[in-house]
Formats: C-alpha cells, structure tokens, sequence
C-alpha cells in the first residue's frame, strides 16, 4: 500500500504538469497576445515561462508560510547544498523552463510535452554517473523505450501552423535533458536533509527572477514584462499555470525522495 502511494505521488505530479502545459498552450495561441508587439512573439514564450516559475514559487512560499517553514528558507540559502538548488533553479528554469514553453509554441503541446517528458532518461542516466544509482535490465529497456518513442513521435510534423516545428524538437530536447540534470542535483540535496519544500522554493523563486530580470532585458523583452502585468487577463491566465506548476513541483520533488530520481521522474 504504502509502494503505490508513493508511486501515486509520482502520478498526480504528472497529471497536474500536463493541466500547466496545457493552459500555456492556451494562452499562447489565444487572442491576449494583440497586446504585445509583434515583434516579440518568437521570444514572447519566455516572459510567460518567468511569470509561470515567479507564481509557482510564490504560491510554494505561501505553502511553506502554512506549515511555518518561512524561516527554514534564508538558512538554507547559506549552505553548500543551498548553493546547489540556486544552480539548480538556473539549469530548470532559464534553460529548463525557457526550453519546454518555447518547444510548446513551436511545435505544440501534443509533442512537446511528451518529448520534455525524456527527463526520466537523463535524470537516470545521470543519476547513475554522479550518485552511483544502478540501472536494472527494466530501466535499460525503459530508456530504449523513450528513445524509440521519441524518433517515432517526432518523425512527421503535425497538422497546422509549425513552420519551425524541428527546432522546437529541439527545445524539448534541451528541456528535458536539463530537468535531468536539475532533478540529479535536487535528489542530492534532499539527501544532505534539506526539506523538499524548502528546495522547491528556492529553485522555483531563482528560476522565475533570474527569468525575468536577467533574462528578458538582456533579450530587451522588458517592455513585455510591463505589458503581461498591465493585462488582468493574462496575469490571470499565468497565476492559474502557475498554481498547478508548484502543485505538480511539490508532488515531483517528494515522489523523487520516495521513489528515487529514475523512478520518481
């Protein structure tokens, strides 16, 4: 009983990241976007992608304030595994995040988000390099698995509008390999006891403000930063994405505690 718990954790995780990806899908492909200048639309995925990482940790921190944990955060930041889950949060989100919401607006939600969804091989992949966890004959044909899944998925475009569809492959490949690397990294810090929560909060708040003042005015996207927190509707939007991202961060984070990184992703 208590094994399908933990792997029913892992599920719920997963059921609420595709509800995410699917409101973004929404709001990208939505008539909200007139607002922004044309110019901008490529790169528009990005500011959505900091704005989406900001509310989930906010909505973590508000968690943590609950169960009052407020006061385990800055201490944890001072740490040698502290430092670690901030370059997490930079691996996940402006490389991870960034990645996963540019792939859905080029080559939509029905690839991109099962393309992403490769992290469990890297993260296994890289588990196993760096924290000595094994693979079983059943994980080695799990990642085969993936592999073919992948190339037989992403062999013909779909129907529509993707001009730039491969590129997009790309980005969900980028994606998933740094969630990956960033899930390999949390699973190290959990073991060093910090609290699961404590490590989300951290990363989801470094991902979303490193996004969006670091990343968007070095891309000069700035002026669509003003424009999202002008439009009550698309904040909207992006709060509700962001909800379920930490509902499904908070889930993912402790199914990799119980389960392991390969299992748990």
């Amino acid at each position: 009983m208590k094994k399908f718990k933990n792997e029913f954790i892992g599920l719920c995780s997963g059921f609420f990241w595709a509800v995410n990806g699917t409101v973004l899908s929404l709001l990208m492909g939505s008539e909200l976007l007139k607002s922004y200048n044309v110019g901008v639309i490529f790169l528009l995925p990005l500011v959505f992608a900091g704005f989406n990482d900001l509310f989930a940790g906010l909505f973590v921190l508000g968690y943590n304030g609950i169960f009052g944990k407020l006061n385990r955060i800055l201490p944890a930041l001072k740490t040698k595994t502290g430092k670690w889950v901030c370059f997490a949060g930079l691996i996940g989100g402006p490389v991870g995040q960034c990645s996963y919401i540019m792939s859905i607006s080029l080559a939509g939600p029905a690839y991109a988000i099962p393309i992403s969804a490769l992290c469990p091989m890297f993260g296994t992949l890289l588990s196993f390099l760096f924290l000595k966890e094994k693979i079983n004959l059943k994980t080695l044909i799990c990642i085969i698995g993936c592999i073919v899944g992948t190339f037989i998925l992403s062999y013909s475009k779909p129907t529509g509008n993707y001009p730039y569809f491969y590129l997009g492959i790309l980005f969900s490949l980028l994606a998933s390999f740094s969630w990956g690397l960033e899930a390999t990294i949390v699973n190290f810090a959990t073991k060093e006891k910090l609290e699961e929560e404590i490590i989300l909060n951290i990363r989801e708040l470094v991902s979303g403000i490193s996004i969006l003042f670091l990343v968007l005015p070095c891309l000069n996207l700035f002026g669509s930063f003003i424009t999202t927190i002008k439009s009550f509707d698309i904040l909207k939007c992006l709060i509700f994405a962001g909800f379920f991202a930490g509902l499904s961060y908070l889930l993912y984070y402790k199914a990799m505690r119980l389960n392991g990184v390969s299992k748990g992703m």
